[in-house]
């Protein structure tokens, strides 16, 4: 369901745009990157921290 609904006032004066994002691959594929970036981030933060954890005496 759309966030904001159209007037019947205006669908009646003139067309009613909405925007419908197509599911191409130029669509996909910066979402892909932006997941992949994200989760290749987290693996080098957390193996960063297990691999200093060896280095610091906390104790």
């Amino acid at each position: 369901m759309p966030l904001l609904e159209p007037d019947e006032a205006d669908a009646e004066a003139g067309h009613v745009i909405t925007l419908v994002r197509p599911d191409t691959a130029h669509v996909r594929a910066p979402r892909f990157l932006d997941f992949a970036g994200d989760l290749v981030s987290g693996v080098l933060i957390i193996a960063g921290g297990v691999f200093a954890y060896g280095f610091v005496r906390l104790g």
